[in-house]
């Protein structure tokens, strides 16, 4: 969702490593197991569901997740979210008995890769799903697109990732990839757009120091600027995954600016809200806005009531009130113990539905990568979120973006939606 990038010289397809990287990657599927909710790896391989003998060919899948560091609860998230949904369909789509095989990125580009490379050349994989922060989307796009490895990004939303401009770095579209979450673009800009057209025009920055931190800033400035809204002073840009926000927090006091919009996600988000709190910057007149991740369900179960009042945009909301949200909020809760879903199952049970469809379209063949891309872009389907649909310009969602206010109302904190912005696409350029 800091850009840590690694390269591995070229081989055909592949990427030659290193012995001791070798090592490595021989040694993930030694990776002890994951309880749902936890930030240990799980288990390398997991057939979803116990399903009785089919006659179909087994998908295998890789998801490359997080488990550890910053991001591990929405890692452990989405593997719910899949497990879940392949559960749901007798652990089998299409009639093919389905494989999941976790690897841990553990934030960092350079394992990442070697996670990737060890699903197309030591699994053999049939697709790939899964990364959570921007630079290892960034970084392992020449690897999955030389070896036209259809891959489903459900999380990393760097935009750069599904455009087509010239001479773009660090990565571009790639035929061979698709997101069932979003661009920063689709999440950052509409929320300027909507608060500047509101009256409210003037904004303090605080947001994560990496590569999406800064492109959701830049978004939510050029959506701001639509109605002729300013940001003020000196952003504040503490490092990914910092330990401490007290400081932060104080820079953000020390300046006039009352409103602020704010990038952070994980337990980043959870240190700035309770920072927030601590020196008392709502008594203080200052109002806390921003991209939806700072009060996704993965941090309010753990901030509660001190993130009231915050609002936020993003394309989902657990009390959007639909058929297919009530019926996926009401099986997650009770496959995991009452556990309220976020938005990053619902990104990775949308990729996994949208795998479900695209192989009803094949017959189940998934081996015709042609064929298969054709029938994602054809892809359509009520999701939790809403309708959804790729669009065949960039491979993102095309979807309603929700403005959400934090309430706490009958000792449960949720986004409670408050207005949207409908039909969201990515510019793609």
């Amino acid at each position: 969702m800091g850009e840590q990038r690694g390269e591995l010289p070229r081989r055909g397809y592949t990427y030659r490593l290193s012995r001791r990287q070798l090592l490595v990657v021989g040694s993930a599927a030694a990776l002890a197991a994951c309880a749902p909710g936890t930030g240990t790896a799980p288990n390398a391989q997991t057939t979803a569901g116990a399903t009785a003998a089919t006659t179909g060919k087994p998908l295998k899948v890789g998801q490359l997740l997080p488990f550890t560091k910053v991001y591990a609860e929405l890692g452990a998230s989405m593997k719910r979210a899949s497990d879940l949904y392949v559960k749901t369909a007798g652990g089998r789509l299409s009639n093919r008995p389905v494989t999941f095989i976790y690897e841990d990125d553990a934030n960092d580009t350079p394992t990442a890769l070697q996670k990737t490379q060890k699903f197309i050349d030591q699994d053999q994989v049939d697709l790939m799903m899964g990364v959570v922060p921007t630079p290892q989307a960034y970084g392992i796009r020449n690897v999955v697109d030389a070896a036209k490895m259809i891959t489903i990004i459900t999380n990393a939303g760097g935009n750069f990732f599904s455009r087509q401009v010239p001479n773009c770095t660090p990565a571009c579209f790639s035929k061979y990839t698709f997101r069932s979450s979003f661009s920063s673009y689709q999440i950052s800009y509409p929320i300027g757009e909507y608060v500047s057209g509101k009256g409210t025009k003037e904004f303090f920055l605080c947001y994560s120091n990496y590569g999406f931190g800064t492109e959701s800033a830049a978004d939510f400035k050029a959506g701001l600027a639509k109605n002729g809204g300013t940001t003020t002073g000196t952003p504040v840009a503490p490092p990914l995954g910092n330990a401490d926000f007290l400081p932060f927090v104080t820079q953000i006091k020390a300046q006039p600016t009352k409103n602020v919009y704010s990038f952070f996600s994980g337990s980043d988000a959870i240190g700035y809200i309770r920072a927030w709190n601590q020196l008392g910057m709502n008594a203080a007149g200052y109002k806390m806005y921003g991209a939806g991740f700072l009060t996704e369900q993965d941090v309010l179960k753990e901030v509660k009531e001190l993130a009231n009042g915050a609002i936020t945009s993003l394309f989902w909301g657990v009390e959007l009130d639909n058929a297919e949200n009530r019926t996926f909020v009401d099986s997650y809760k009770k496959e995991y113990n009452n556990l309220l879903p976020d938005v990053f199952a619902v990104q990775a049970w949308d990729g996994m539905k949208a795998v479900d469809e695209a192989l009803k379209a094949t017959g189940g063949d998934s081996s015709d990568k042609d064929r298969f891309i054709r029938a994602l872009e054809d892809v359509k389907f009520r999701s939790p979120r809403g309708d959804f649909a790729f669009d065949k310009a960039t491979h993102n969602p095309v979807q309603d973006v929700y403005i959400r206010e934090v309430r706490t109302t009958g000792g449960q904190t949720v986004n409670v939606i408050i207005d949207k912005v409908a039909k969201v696409t990515d510019p793609g350029k």
